[in-house]
């Protein structure tokens, strides 16, 4: 019993300590008493709270109210250079970082492909990109957010499947603790890209949302009544081995004709790739493989086979997402991906391919949007740490010292 009560008061702790660091980052500036006054805390917790966060060096005066009859009162802001923290992607061959400080603000930022050997023994040459990148002075470390294609226990840091490297039960937060002596946040893209889409993007006014991410894989994240679904494991979401052709081509995960052997950027490059070859003699002017990109390209300036493709490429992905709008009648599907390049192609064709699916009713209130964040894949990442930081659980760890510094 008394650990119930323990563990109830740390808590408890904690969310206020994160309630007063979210109205500061609302408000910019606020007094102790408008602290109170938002928050619902006595002026004595907010005392308490202030002072903590003042000697951990979070929060400065910035000056003095001038509203109002009697004494002027200080006035609070987040210290939002006082500590920086890193965020990654780890995606298939490479490592996308960017340091941002408190605000946000990207400070420096890298791309590391990983060679051939570095693939091999993947977590300690991760390890030596990160020390390569971040500066070796003035750097306090407040913590590292990662984000990965794969299986992700969340509250433990383990990657139960990583399927480019086909890497399993992969302590990656645990390693990445140990070797900075920092908090690690480790989550699944798709997972952190529905939160930014929330919190900064397209999703942010919606209720009712559905994102589906389109790379090597097929993701989807989903806001119902405005909370995230997610699961503990994370394999909510994955839609990539739905299967479309019962007789199709053998996917790695031994099914056949998953989506993903259907939809994805290289399964499109490979249609291309063999429509080419059979067109040979009417289209002998287009280049023999091209990139996702360089396909809506084409598409665009009008090339035929290439706009064949993305039109049976809707269509297969209508059928991926159709059961799912019937289920959850989102307001908003939001698209990420380098297909969506092709946007002003590709959407008329995915509505008119989930008009042929689905009632009427469904598509009243259906927008097909792109994604905001795509071509910073590390901006998604860092909103684990905003939301450690205004739940209080990355807050505490500050004030107990749990940073470290470079």
């Amino acid at each position: 019993m008394n650990e119930i009560v323990k563990g109830s008061i740390d808590l408890i702790r904690q969310l206020n300590y994160g309630l007063v660091y979210a109205s500061l980052e609302e408000h910019k500036e606020l007094s102790r008493t408008d602290l109170s006054r938002l928050t619902g805390l006595s002026p004595a917790s907010i005392t308490k709270i202030t002072r903590e966060l003042l000697d951990g060096g979070l929060v400065v005066p910035c000056g003095e109210s001038s509203v109002g009859r009697g004494r002027r009162q200080i006035l609070l802001r987040i210290n939002e250079r006082r500590f920086q923290f890193l965020s990654m992607r780890l995606g298939r061959g490479y490592v996308d970082m960017a340091l941002f400080d408190l605000a946000g603000r990207s400070l420096a930022r890298h791309r590391h492909q990983f060679s051939d050997g570095e693939r091999g023994d993947l977590l300690p040459s991760l390890i030596q990109a990160i020390e390569a990148f971040l500066p070796k002075r003035a750097l306090r470390l407040a913590c590292i957010a990662l984000c990965l294609p794969g299986q992700v226990e969340r509250h433990s840091g383990m990657v139960r499947h990583f399927p480019y490297y086909d890497l399993r039960n992969w302590p990656l937060g645990p390693t990445l603790e140990q070797a900075f002596s920092v908090p690690v946040l480790v989550s699944g893209d798709v997972r952190t890209w529905i939160q930014a889409e929330r919190e900064w993007g397209a999703a942010k006014n919606c209720a009712d949302a559905v994102l589906v991410f389109v790379h090597n894989d097929i993701g989807v994240g989903m806001v119902v009544n405005g909370q995230l679904m997610e699961s503990e494991s994370a394999m909510l979401g994955d839609l990539s081995h739905l299967q479309l052709e019962p007789y199709g081509q053998r996917c790695y995960c031994g099914g056949f004709g998953c989506a993903c052997t259907l939809v994805t950027n290289q399964a499109l490059e490979a249609q291309y790739r063999e429509l080419r070859e059979r067109m040979a003699g009417t289209e002998s002017d287009l280049p023999e493989s091209v990139t996702i990109r360089e396909l809506c390209e084409l598409a665009l300036a009008g090339n035929n086979l290439c706009q064949d493709i993305l039109h049976q490429a809707a269509g297969r992905l209508a059928r991926v997402l159709a059961n799912l709008i019937c289920l959850l009648n989102p307001g908003k599907l939001l698209l990420g991906g380098e297909i969506t390049r092709a946007d002003r192609l590709l959407f008329p064709m995915l509505h008119q391919a989930l008009a042929s699916q689905l009632p009427a009713d469904y598509l009243v209130r259906l927008q097909i949007e792109s994604t905001h964040f795509y071509e910073d894949p590390t901006k998604p990442t860092s909103v684990q740490v905003h939301k450690a930081l205004r739940d209080g659980s990355l807050l505490l760890e500050l004030l107990r010292g749990g940073s470290g510094e470079s």
